[in-house]
């Protein structure tokens, strides 16, 4: 079940500060026992529902192979890293992320997305090595994630409240990190558990270690997705499993509190479960609407140029190529068409307005001062969940960056001296 130690609490910075926030004291930080001596007992519903996950997720990787499905893999990876930063309360749409991952820029909640985007996409091939270990992959990752605070920490963090003092979680010392980290790969190692039933139990535990200053969320998400790759569950696509924790994201929070409080993982492995499933099932819903949309944006594309031969007859050409290839990459310029089909930049250009003319993409001159963009906004549209509006910025490079006032947190950080600068509303230490 884990324990408790005793930590002080000593402010660095007091001037300006309320003086409930000056405050020292003692506080208890948590420490969960190792994973390699927990001892799991589920009854038979949740291993029925483990049962189910597992059989249904690997009907969706072995359609992996097939044309519909295999060509929406990083659909699926978007779907993943957009809804796993929604959970943390980054809303950009689908199109501003794929625009900032592709020209490298872009509002700050889209740039914050596209470097989720970054580590889910390498997650992807890193998990099939063997030799990767998956927990520390998962600390290099957590790089990409969030590069302003990289790396295993070495300070306290909290969940709730602005000191530990009056936190409603205080994660174990810092020094006690790596050793946590450690067991928690030495039991991914093990495979003492059955693939879905580990993957819930290392993200739970990763997130009770609360390794990093920020990024806990992102990171310990990506773990499921590594660990059901190792485990062979889904070893070539990536399923949205945060896009189902999302829809009922007040249950997945709970389940994690209790895990901390030392339910031995009933609760998480239920909700990971059911997610596993629903996220099997939206991948082949995916592939569907993929394949019906490309239906018809082929024969608008034929009814177009139709229109625009003397004859009335349709030439298939570089056009009709990317609407099969718009799947994996729904952003496109023309140096990247004529670079990859080896044509010239005139019919690069030809191919893309004709497709924009025919509806199938939205030219975008704005996202990059140098160069038209092609944007398969509808396409797009499909990995999208509700209630995701585009917020209003201003272009910001694709790099670290000190958000705005107006959308920063602002809550006064003792240790630092300042200010929070992540977004309003975020997850973690000090929420």
């Amino acid at each position: 079940m884990g324990g408790y130690v005793t930590q002080q609490w000593v402010p660095r910075a007091t001037d300006g500060v309320p003086r409930r926030f000056t405050r020292s004291g003692s506080y208890q930080a948590f420490v969960p026992d190792a994973l390699l001596d927990l001892d799991v007992r589920l009854d038979a519903s949740v291993t029925g529902l483990l049962d189910e996950a597992e059989a249904h997720a690997r009907e969706a990787a072995d359609l992996a192979s097939h044309a519909g499905l295999g060509q929406i893999g990083d659909l699926l990876v978007r779907s993943e890293a957009a809804a796993s930063s929604l959970i943390e309360g980054y809303e950009p749409t689908p199109r501003a992320v794929a625009v900032a991952d592709f020209v490298a820029r872009g509002r700050e909640s889209a740039v914050t997305v596209a470097r989720t985007l970054h580590a889910v996409r390498a997650s992807v091939e890193r998990a099939r090595d063997p030799h990767v270990s998956l927990v520390w992959d998962v600390v290099e990752l957590q790089r990409l994630i969030a590069p302003r605070r990289a790396g295993v920490r070495a300070e306290p963090v909290w969940i709730g409240g602005r000191t530990p003092l009056e936190a409603h979680y205080n994660a174990p010392p810092h020094e006690l990190v790596p050793g946590l980290l450690d067991d928690l790969d030495a039991y991914l190692a093990s495979r003492r558990h059955r693939p879905v039933l580990a993957a819930a139990l290392a993200h739970a535990q990763l997130e009770t270690i609360h390794p990093f200053a920020d990024g806990n969320g992102r990171a310990g998400r990506v773990l499921i997705g590594t660990v059901l790759a190792r485990y062979g569950v889904a070893p070539r696509i990536t399923l949205p499993v945060s896009t189902a924790l999302f829809r009922d994201r007040e249950r997945y929070y709970a389940a994690l509190d209790t895990f901390r409080r030392g339910d031995r993982g009933a609760a998480i492995v239920t909700v990971v479960a059911e997610a596993v499933l629903a996220a099997a099932a939206d991948a082949l819903a995916l592939s569907g609407q993929v394949t019906q949309w490309q239906h018809r944006q082929t024969e608008g594309l034929d009814a177009y140029l139709r229109g625009r031969s003397p004859t009335g007859r349709v030439r298939r050409g570089v056009a009709h190529t990317l609407v099969g290839d718009l799947p994996t990459h729904p952003v496109l310029d023309a140096a990247s068409v004529a670079e990859r089909y080896g044509i010239t930049g005139v019919a690069a250009r030809n191919a893309l307005d004709s497709l924009a003319a025919a509806g199938v993409l939205r030219p975008d001159r704005k996202a990059d001062r140098t160069r038209t963009v092609y944007v398969a906004t509808e396409l797009l549209d499909l990995v999208a969940e509700p209630g995701t509006p585009e917020a209003d910025g201003v272009a910001i490079p694709l790099a670290p960056v000190t958000l705005e006032p107006e959308t920063a947190c602002g809550a006064w950080l003792p240790r630092a001296g300042r200010t929070c600068r992540l977004p309003r509303g975020h997850r973690g230490q000090h929420r």
